[in-house]
Formats: C-alpha cells, sequence, structure tokens
C-alpha cells in the first residue's frame, strides 16, 4: 500500500496542461461575463469582480485545457498615471501558485506605460497574498488592517497613497506606527541637514522657549535620575529645550501635497518659525519663503536648507511685510499667545515678536494684519492653512483665537473648507489631567489645522492632482 502511494505521488504526468492566457480590453461585451460573475461570487474575496460597474475593466482569462479556470481584472488609470490590479480567482480545486504568479506576469506585460502597479492584497488569502506577489517583484509600502498595499515600481510614485492612508479622516493621528515611520525618516534628513551644514539640534534648531514652561509635567515625567558620587542627578535631556513646540515635518508634508495645486510652484509662510516647512518644501523642489522675527531663528534655517533652491527666511515683521511675488500656497503655524517664548541671539525677544504683545486683542490684530498681507499676494483658487490651537487666559478661561480665525477669514472673503484635528501624544497631558481636572479642566491634546480657499471651490477637482485609487 504505502509503495503504491509513493508511485502515484512521484509519478510523472504523460500529458501537460493547457495553459492560456487571453487579454480582454473590457470584461463587459466580451462573452466572459457570467464566468466572471460567477467564479467571483465563489471566490468571496473577488465578489465585486461580479458587480457590471467592475467589469468594465481589463481582465487576464485563464483557461486550463480549453476550459475557463479564473481571471484577474486590472485598470489602467490615464489621468493619475497608474495601473490598478483590482479582482482575481482560480477555479475551486485548480488553485496553483505558480499558473497564478504566470497570470500576474502576464498583467505586468500590459503596463507599457511604465506606470506604478498597485494591489491591496489580504494576508490570509492563498493566492493573492503578499508572498506570491513578491516573488513578480511587487513591494509592501503600507500594512493596514491585516491588508499590505503593495507596489510595482518605487515607493516615492506612491507616497501621495501613503500620505492619503495616514489623513483619511479630518483627524490626523500623528501617535499612529506609519505616521511616526514617516516622521523619523523626516526627523532623520533634517538631523543629517543640521549636521553637515554645522547647526547644532537641527530640529530644535533656536526654538528657545517652553510649552508648559522649564517646570512643565513633561521636564518632570520625561526626566531620569541617577546616582553619581552617591548624590541623586536629573537629567531632563530627554525634553529637549524645554518642551518647546516643534512642528511635525509628516503634517507639513501632508498640507504640502494636498493643498499645492498641479502647476503651482511657490509657498509663503507669514509667520516662519522652526525649520520643518522649509525643508520639506525644498525637498519637493518647491520655492520657499517665510518671514520670521528673529535673526537667530532664520539663520539657522537659512543654514540646514542652504542645499535647497530658493528656499529662505527673511528677517521681517509679517505684520508689516508683504512679499513682491504671488504665492501658490500659503501655510503658517503661528505662536499661541503667551505659551512659548521666543528670544533672539541678545537673549531678548524682538519688538514686535507676538508673545511678548501684552493683550490678547493686540496679540489677534497683530497676526491677523499678517494674514491680511499673505492673502493678498495668494493667488487665486489656492489655500491659506492655519495650524493653529487655543489658550487660556490667567484666570482658566480660553480666548477663543481658533473661532476669531475662522471668522476672520470668513471676513475676507474665503471659504471655511477643512477643520482638521491633529493629535499629539497624550501620555503627557494624562499625566497633567492629575493636576487640572480638580478644577474640571481637561488638557489638550490637538491642534487644528484650519483650511482656508481663496476663489471658486468648483475648480478644485480640476485644478489639483488626482490621488488616484486607495
Amino acid at each position: 500500500m504505502e509503495q503504491k502511494l509513493k508511485t502515484k505521488n512521484t509519478q510523472a504526468k504523460i500529458f501537460n496542461d493547457k495553459i492560456e492566457f487571453i487579454y480582454l480590453p473590457s470584461v463587459i461585451g466580451s462573452g466572459y461575463e457570467n464566468d466572471v460573475a460567477k467564479l467571483a461570487i465563489e471566490d468571496g474575496v473577488a465578489y465585486r469582480a461580479a458587480r457590471k460597474n467592475m467589469q468594465i475593466h481589463s481582465a487576464i482569462i485563464l483557461k486550463i485545457n480549453d476550459e475557463f479556470s479564473g481571471f484577474f481584472t486590472f485598470q489602467v488609470n490615464h489621468i493619475v498615471g497608474e495601473f490598478c490590479l483590482l479582482q482575481s480567482a482560480m477555479t475551486l480545486g485548480k488553485e496553483d501558485k505558480e499558473i497564478y504568479s504566470n497570470m500576474l506576469l502576464e498583467i505586468i506585460k500590459q503596463n507599457t506605460y511604465g506606470y506604478p502597479m498597485v494591489m491591496t492584497v489580504s494576508t490570509k488569502h492563498k493566492l493573492e497574498c503578499p508572498k506570491v506577489l513578491e516573488g513578480v517583484g511587487f513591494k509592501t509600502y503600507l500594512n493596514l488592517s491585516g491588508y499590505e498595499y503593495m507596489v510595482y515600481g518605487t515607493f516615492e510614485q506612491v507616497r501621495m497613497k501613503r500620505l492619503a492612508h495616514a489623513t483619511m479622516t479630518a483627524t490626523w493621528n500623528s501617535t499612529k506606527g506609519d505616521w511616526l515611520k514617516m516622521k523619523r525618516e523626516w526627523n532623520e534628513k533634517i538631523e543629517a541637514a543640521g549636521e553637515k551644514n554645522d547647526v547644532k539640534n537641527p530640529k530644535f534648531a533656536s526654538r528657545e522657549g517652553a510649552w508648559q514652561g522649564n517646570s512643565g509635567m513633561s521636564n518632570i515625567v520625561l526626566q531620569t535620575k541617577k546616582i553619581i558620587n552617591g548624590e541623586i542627578v536629573s537629567d531632563k535631556t530627554k525634553s529637549l529645550n524645554a518642551n518647546v513646540s516643534v512642528l511635525d515635518p509628516v503634517a507639513c508634508e501632508c498640507i504640502l501635497r494636498f493643498f499645492m495645486p498641479t502647476n503651482g510652484c511657490r509657498v509663503y509662510n507669514p509667520f516662519g518659525g522652526g525649520v520643518q516647512m522649509g525643508f520639506i518644501t525644498g525637498s519637493y523642489d518647491y520655492e520657499y519663503l517665510s518671514s520670521e522675527i528673529r535673526q537667530n531663528q532664520c539663520d539657522a534655517n537659512n543654514a540646514i536648507c542652504k542645499d535647497f533652491y530658493n528656499t529662505k527666511w527673511i528677517l521681517s515683521d509679517s505684520a508689516k511685510f508683504t512679499p513682491k511675488q504671488k504665492y501658490d500656497l500659503v501655510f503658517t503655524c503661528p505662536p499661541y499667545y503667551q505659551v512659548e517664548d521666543y528670544l533672539d541671539y541678545d537673549g531678548k525677544p524682538p519688538v514686535g515678536e507676538l508673545n511678548n504683545i501684552p493683550t490678547y486683542e493686540e496679540f489677534r490684530d497683530t497676526l491677523f494684519q499678517g494674514y491680511k498681507n499673505a492673502i493678498s499676494v495668494l493667488n487665486d483658487n489656492c489655500f491659506f492653512v492655519v495650524m493653529t490651537g487655543d489658550s487660556r487666559d490667567k484666570k482658566g478661561a480660553y480666548y477663543g483665537c481658533e473661532a476669531e480665525h475662522e471668522l476672520f477669514f470668513k471676513s475676507q472673503g474665503l471659504h471655511i473648507y477643512n477643520r482638521i484635528t491633529y493629535l499629539e501624544c497624550e501620555f503627557t497631558r494624562l499625566a497633567t489631567a492629575k493636576k487640572t481636572l480638580v478644577t474640571r479642566k481637561f488638557p489638550k491634546r490637538e491642534q487644528k489645522i484650519l483650511v482656508f480657499y481663496k476663489g471658486d471651490m468648483s475648480k478644485i477637482s480640476e485644478l489639483y492632482p488626482p490621488i488616484g485609487r486607495l
């Protein structure tokens, strides 16, 4: 009995199967509509291929010994410049990874345009799975909820998709895995540029000040203690620059990629601050101009970005300065009233520095004058993006700065287009809550990204680049 089984399992086939791949410009009208629909329903995972609105797409039909045995649908999108692999299946009992891989190769042959080829696959499927696609040259650019997003091409070609998946709603969570990975990548580049151009601590360069003050909660919970020569010594270096706020480079990249028009090339920032937005803008070969009131911040940022074309910070008071050129995107993350101190080389805040203004009303009016100047040089049908947050007065009430932003921009004729909540790590906020909840104050872990639009909103889909299939 054992001998017979061995002979049966090792016996070579006398005749090879006839394998045939047939290209269809569209499943509809090909005569294979019912075959594809039935197999799609039986397969389960590929069920969408049974729909007529999905059968308009192209396909490779698999025949084994002249019998319909599988399909693979795909879409070529010339507007976006991408080649999307959609649904696939093989007849139950005929599943074969080698044949399936050859069907994939037949689809790759159809991509004569050099477009990136993309597909979303389940980690649990037998054939339509990462391992099989990796075998023909696909690479995973994103893992999300049991699925892998794969590309036959370069990661740069699908960068926008990666950003889109990180920002699928009006809540941007900067604590998620892929966001943190992209953030580390940008910070490494900024640190390398700073080291190359002799700027110390480039990510935080010249960001003197304190979000929570020198004795803020982060300084307490992040500090480490060591015993040196019998003495307890505190090390607060993890908090860096006394918890000063630093702009998230991934948020900057998302704003740049989503809100720069297809033919745009210039970004203006009326309240310069840190290096992040300029560095990202320069990395994409766009022009960047920033008005900054502190000389030390200008010098540090210009040094970090010296290798980029036309990326610069100029010493000026934004409430009095108006650029001479027109811009395709305005982005800024101005100071929040009396939250941080911004000091120049002499250890003092410059005259006109927003947080050194004595009253909130004067602060607001000065800030809004800088916005007015920036609006005047923003091209029509373009976005003005402000990353902002509210702060409390000495009695504990909010000033209402976020709400006043919306009313101001609306009064200037701009449309309120997006209200995005940017979420930060909640760890230190939870520690703060132990003190503040006694007076019913809930610590903020969010900032607002307010997106305003100047012009005709019906032209946005025409003037801004398409994102493609997600």
